[in-house]
């Protein structure tokens, strides 16, 4: 094995174009590959941070009739879990992330504080950093409030002092006591600062948890869901109004955490493999053209006696030195794509802030270097294996070398390239197309020449609805009086930042009561709110300053709410029961419709409006306020320093937080860019590959040829002739490979076409441009060569032959 190494290392060494060519071929492949799984890897093969990860779930619910619904649970469904003996072992929730503030006058800051049920750091399955977490003596009435810290909280706010628990910190509320610091690597699920012990009746309806679930050891998945069934129409029969037609979802909690994340890197993924296949394709045909032009040496060897096996071992260890040689290169290059990936974005998606190159990566790489190698070898050895001494010392001359059946596998190498480039050129097309698809649908607001800006005001000061509403309407108005500032408003929770997003039961008046109310998402906003986010008023009017918290209550709805509730009816003629504005004295007000506004996508871009309704009648939940500026300044981060310095005027000790309302836009679409970016960046390496292996193989081709094309231009054929002889040897190909490759792309696009956005997989556009683009790659790597054959000397050919 040592003297096939060395003796393949020389022959390597004699032919630096060759090997240069195919090691930047190999390392293009290889690399892009263990980048891209390096990043898979790291995002949903390496196990979660927790004991038997594997048993983690969140639990969301959903009602099977179609109805609106926030999707979190209710203390009363986790409570049955809790008690079942079954399949789940601990079921828990915590509250959507709640923002307070620590309130030191020297140094306000605002934190995510966030709720949770009992259980909740067992079902995690972690030891606290220091202290203990909650008890069950914590959830009954009347149990003081405590706090659990976070790691990170712990060391940038209290430097990390080992003796913080039983210490009193001042949040809002007031002073909360300390009992504990959580793991760090709580913060791979939550994104909360600190947690506090929410104390609801095991009866609470209240769908405001997100939930999580640990199953038994070795439960079987039909076990749980068993159990989940039978709970979830437990409850049904005893809460019809809100539990009929209810069931549970749960997914993996590393599902959930990595999200949409998780196709887009398996797409990516696949595309890789597909470059890497190309590649192989590409130096196969480099080798089976080099193998030819060997072919006397190797009949000479197999003269000397030098068996097909022995041949053939030092043929597949010269294709397996060349593969580690490119998975060295690739190596590098694939240390430098992730770093590359992870600066442009990629660290600000799950599981990507770090993306180590551990064992599984190696182990990836080793085992796709092996395969590489075997396969590039693969055909050239085979093809010798089919050929006996007598046929390859016939083959050795010259002329003979390039034999039909060498160029029959070359036919088809160039066939399988083509194919396999329009197939990575299509897939980028479609991402490019569900991105342009998705910046360009209508949102149903404005986004540019906005400025968000996030406050909470702490409740200590802030407690009475009138102070709140009074502080507010100052706020806006002096805001609004700011030169440049066209719009302001403030509402409850942001499009495609949707933390605070509610949903409610409402009743149309005058229409027979039914089993199960309406649902539809429920924003507060104050009057302002639509204009400063471009908010189209489609009828009757939007909200004035007189629509007060003091005065009678009023309603606006969206498109989608008189089309699922409305239709063929005059909304503004309606009414809305309305159980939220009741008093412990009067009834549901029966609540007029004034207005009708377009639809807000609100969830993604690419998710369809839900039925909504807006209000001004809850000032409480304006203790958290999300403004929203419309300017018509170009840049309007300028704002920033003079908002803040009208709302220090008002109270120095309220911390702010800004934000370019286009930028949460951008944000949104982060994951579909860095698709869209990846799969550019494969079709374009694809493209490069093909046209190089196209083009050695024609170069290739000419060389075996050059005799014949001057013998016809001895006997008359003009250059032109030649040229056209070239092209049409290769256009025969290319016609048979784009065919190939359509029929491909259009099998795959089938596979991916539920992630695209308002994208067919035959969609003209797409199929029409990678074509197109792979016809113009192949004309120019035949080009060449052709017009260098059209070009020759036949007197000069003649007498070397």
């Amino acid at each position: 094995m040592y003297r096939d190494l060395v003796f393949a290392g020389r022959m390597l060494l004699r032919r630096p174009v060759f090997t240069l060519a195919a090691v930047a071929t190999l390392g293009l492949g290889i690399g892009a590959t263990t980048a891209i799984f390096s990043t898979v890897n790291a995002a949903l093969l390496r196990p979660l941070p927790f004991p038997r990860s594997e048993d983690l779930f969140t639990l969301r619910t959903t009602i099977t009739t179609g109805r609106v619904t926030s999707g979190l649970v209710a203390s009363v469904e986790l409570e049955p879990l809790n008690r079942a003996s079954g399949a789940i072992l601990h079921a828990t929730g915590s509250v959507a992330s709640s923002d307070t503030i620590l309130d030191d006058p020297t140094h306000p800051l605002q934190i995510n504080i966030t709720g949770a049920t009992p259980d909740f750091f067992e079902t995690f399955g972690l030891p606290m950093v220091v202290g203990r977490g909650f008890v069950r003596d914590e959830y009954v009435e009347g149990a003081p409030t405590v706090i659990v810290l976070s790691s990170h909280l712990w060391r940038s706010a209290f430097g990390g002092n080992p003796h913080i628990v039983g210490r009193p910190i001042r949040l809002s509320p007031g002073l909360l006591t300390v009992v504990g610091v959580a793991a760090p690597e709580l913060d791979a699920v939550s994104g909360a600062d600190a947690w506090w012990n929410y104390v609801s009746g095991p009866k609470s309806l209240g769908h405001i948890f997100d939930g999580y679930m640990r199953i038994r050891p070795g439960a079987s998945p039909h076990a749980v869901q068993d159990e989940l069934t039978t709970v979830a129409e437990q409850l049904g029969r005893e809460f019809p109004v809100f539990n009929a037609n209810r069931e549970y979802v749960a997914r993996p909690l590393i599902d959930s955490i990595v999200g949409d994340l998780k196709p887009t890197l398996i797409m990516a993924l696949g595309a890789t493999v597909l470059l890497l296949v190309l590649a192989c394709v590409n130096v196969t045909n480099l080798l089976l053209a080099r193998g030819a032009v060997r072919a006397r040496e190797v009949a000479i060897r197999a003269a000397l006696g030098a068996g097909h096996g022995r041949i053939i071992r030092q043929l597949l260890t010269e294709s397996l030195l060349l593969s580690i040689i490119g998975a060295t290169a690739g190596w590098m290059l694939a240390a430098v794509g992730v770093r590359v990936l992870l600066a442009a974005g990629g660290s600000r998606l799950p599981r990507l802030d770090r993306v180590p190159f551990d064992w599984h990566v190696l182990l990836f790489s080793i085992v796709v270097t092996m395969m590489t190698g075997v396969l590039v070898g693969f055909m050239p050895a085979l093809r010798l294996l089919a050929t006996d001494i007598k046929t390859l010392m016939n083959d050795g001359g010259r002329t003979a070398s390039g034999g039909r059946r060498t160029h029959r596998a070359l036919g088809t190498m160039i066939v399988a390239e083509i194919a396999l480039a329009l197939v990575i050129v299509a897939g980028a097309g479609w991402l490019v197309r569900n991105f342009q698809n998705l910046q360009s649908s209508r949102p149903g607001f404005s986004s540019e020449r906005r400025l968000v800006f996030d406050m909470l005001l702490p409740v200590a000061r802030y407690s009475q609805a009138a102070r709140i509403d009074a502080w507010t309407r100052e706020l806006l108005d002096r805001v609004s009086a700011i030169r440049g500032v066209q719009a302001v408003g403030s509402g409850s929770s942001l499009p495609l930042r949707v933390e605070r997003d509610s949903t409610a039961n409402v009743t149309i008046a005058g229409e027979p009561e039914q089993a199960y109310p309406p649902a539809a998402r429920w924003r507060s906003v104050t009057p302002g709110w639509f204009e400063a986010m471009g908010v189209q008023l489609e009828a009757g009017r939007s909200f004035t300053r007189d629509d007060r918290p003091e005065s009678a209550p009023v309603v606006i709805v969206n498109e989608s709410f008189v089309q699922r509730y409305l239709k063929g009816t005059d909304p503004l003629r309606r009414r809305l029961v309305m159980p939220m504005f009741a008093t412990k004295t009067t009834l549901p007000p029966e609540v007029p419709i004034i207005g009708v506004v377009n639809d807000v996508k609100y969830a993604s871009m690419r998710e369809p409006p839900e039925s909504a309704f807006y209000t001004t009648q809850m000032p409480s939940a304006f203790r958290r306020q999300t403004v929203v500026v419309a300017t018509s300044l170009a840049d309007p981060s300028t704002l920033v320093p003079t908002i803040r310095s009208e709302v220090h005027k008002m109270d120095p000790l309220i911390p702010i937080e800004f934000d370019l309302f286009r930028d949460v836009v951008s944000s949104s679409l982060s994951r579909q860019r860095l698709a869209m970016i990846l799969m550019t960046i494969f079709g374009l390496a694809a493209l490069t590959l093909a046209a190089v292996g196209i083009y050695g193989v024609i170069v290739y081709a000419v060389a075996q040829r050059l005799g014949e094309m001057a013998t016809r231009m001895a006997l008359g054929a003009t250059p032109r002739h030649i040229f056209w002889l070239v092209v049409k040897q290769g256009r025969a190909l290319a016609v048979v490979g784009i065919l190939l490759g359509l029929a491909l792309a259009y099998s795959v696009g089938r596979l991916v076409t539920n992630q695209l956005f308002e994208v067919s997989t035959a969609d003209p556009w797409v199929l029409g441009s990678a074509t197109a683009l792979v016809i113009g790659i192949t004309a120019v790597a035949m080009l060449i060569p052709a017009l260098r054959a059209s070009a020759v000397d036949p007197a000069h050919m003649l007498r070397s032959e």
